[in-house]
């Protein structure tokens, strides 16, 4: 129990150094570092329980208000404590289930579920970025423009080769300022899911983790998904602060069904002898014929619950005297 404790301890103070190196290096360093901010909690928090992960967020908290600020330690808690906190809390969720068939087995909560709130989390964080840089699109685009101006006197190659001006520049801005809650939203989400993941095959490497390893090409989001979604959706076009909000939270619930949709298509092709090509070239689709792959993808999680397209034994996890991994949602 005390070792748990001391290690816990340590993987907040190890987080709040990464967070500190990374606010004060250069910009890939910054990028780099930020990335694996939240690593060692959620190392901590899968190996010995969420409690751990729980203590390591409050440890760095109160290391970064110490060493740096209030708001230093607030925005780490926020940002990458509290919700890898309550992510590991969920993955690790569990309750006794008896199958039809008379077996006692354990019943782990979705991790379609986990991933559908997180793309919600991601929404709550680019609002609080949003309100963050101002609270009206007005000082949103003059921060925008402040930022683009010292790019601008910055001697930094620019894509392309030459750099924006005059209309070209206020147009660079207005999509800036349209696609800033979005890039937020999206950029968490990455991060958070990347950290939960690879903190995960860590503890399973190390024969740790308490929950087995799921069948990821069954996971199912809430069926009530889709109408978030769309709502989200509809009400980024609104205009103005609201329609930027509901764009954080669309971005984030569009990613989960893109992502439940890869799922999918690595399910479907379980079985076939050209699944390799079939995979390269749904891959080679999304990344050279955006955003229309994305948005066939994601429709085919939308879609799926209706058409039942998944096999359950689909994907070398699942023995045919269990029930499935995912319960439907």
């Amino acid at each position: 129990m005390q070792s748990r404790f001391l290690i816990a301890i340590g993987s907040g103070l190890v987080s709040g150094l990464l967070f500190i190196a990374a606010a004060s290096g250069s910009v890939v360093g910054l990028m780099g570092l930020a990335f694996l901010t939240p690593l060692p909690i959620t190392i901590a928090g899968f190996a010995w329980g969420w409690p751990a992960a729980a203590i390591g967020a409050v440890v760095a908290f109160g290391f970064l208000t110490v060493i740096g600020s209030v708001f230093a330690g607030l925005f780490h808690l926020l940002l990458f404590g509290l919700p890898v906190t309550l992510a590991i809390f969920y993955v690790l969720l569990n309750r006794p289930y008896t199958t039809p068939n008379g077996r006692d087995v354990v019943e782990w909560y979705p991790i379609g579920w986990v991933l559908f709130g997180v793309g919600l989390a991601s929404g709550i964080v680019a609002t609080v970025a949003l309100f963050a840089v101002g609270n009206s699109p007005a000082e949103l685009e003059a921060h925008v423009k402040r930022v683009t101006e010292q790019m601008m006197s910055a001697d930094l190659p620019w894509p392309g080769g030459e750099k924006p001006s005059g209309d070209d520049l206020e147009k660079l801005n207005q999509y800036l300022v349209a696609s800033f809650p979005g890039a937020i939203a999206m950029s968490w989400m990455w991060v958070t899911l990347f950290n939960l993941w690879i903190g995960a095959k860590i503890a399973r490497a190390s024969g740790l983790i308490e929950r087995p390893w799921p069948n990821v090409s069954l996971t199912a989001l809430p069926r009530w998904g889709g109408l978030a979604l769309a709502g989200a959706m509809l009400l980024s076009f609104a205009g103005g602060y609201p329609g930027l909000v509901a764009c954080g939270f669309a971005t984030g619930l569009f990613l989960c069904y893109l992502l439940v949709g890869l799922a999918i298509v690595h399910n479907v092709t379980w079985q076939s002898a050209f699944r390799p090509l079939i995979l390269v070239a749904v891959y080679l689709f999304l990344i050279f014929s955006n955003p229309l792959s994305s948005l066939a993808i994601a429709t085919l999680a939308l879609v799926e619950p209706f058409l039942k397209m998944r096999n359950p034994y689909n994907g070398g996890l699942i023995s045919k005297d269990g029930p499935p991994d995912e319960p439907e949602g």
